[in-house]
């Protein structure tokens, strides 16, 4: 059982949100919690979140066609808000595993995102949830989209599970998962 505690702070001039977690996985690791910030911000074209990897001196940029695709593919809820979305994204993400984008991986990428030929990737990412492809630039991560597990093709599953397990496996030593 994991306890967590969620701190929002809404800034007083734009309205952005931060929001900031706490969470152990058992009472006795309340002096070393894992910790989680990240913010949603506002855009004509939808709400963008940024996390921060304090650990990694990353920050991921998330923007409004990940969360579409998030609610499409994983969630599979159209009633749910885009805020309360992109919560239940970072409450159950418990971070993510990458790799650099090859030419059969940038296959699949465009096999899901057909209508950005033209749109590049270079790292894939196993999360909790699915498969995230993205950009990265400098420090900076955008993470564009996600796709879910039972998704894959037989033909594509090889190429992903690798990635899977060294997720788990650092879940597993970081998290102490079974």
């Amino acid at each position: 059982m994991s306890y967590y505690k969620v701190i929002d702070c809404k800034t007083k001039e734009k309205k952005n949100l931060f929001i900031i977690t706490f969470t152990v996985l058992k009472r006795s690791d309340w002096k070393k919690p894992y910790l989680q910030i990240y913010g949603i911000y506002v855009q004509p074209e939808g709400n963008y979140a940024a996390a921060l990897s304090i650990d990694m001196k990353i920050t991921s940029i998330y923007p409004p066609h990940f969360f579409r695709r998030y609610r499409e593919r994983i969630v599979r809820d159209e009633d749910i808000s885009n805020e309360e979305i992109i919560r239940l994204y970072f409450k159950s993400d418990w971070g993510f595993m990458g790799a650099v984008v090859n030419e059969d991986f940038e296959s699949v990428y465009h096999c899901f995102e057909d209508d950005n030929k033209e749109d590049k990737v270079n790292f894939v990412a196993t999360t909790s949830r699915g498969y995230c492809f993205g950009e990265r630039q400098g420090n900076i991560n955008i993470i564009k989209t996600i796709i879910s597990e039972n998704m894959l093709f037989d033909n594509q599953k090889p190429l992903f599970s690798k990635l899977r397990n060294e997720f788990n496996e650092a879940n597993k030593e970081r998290y102490g998962w079974k």
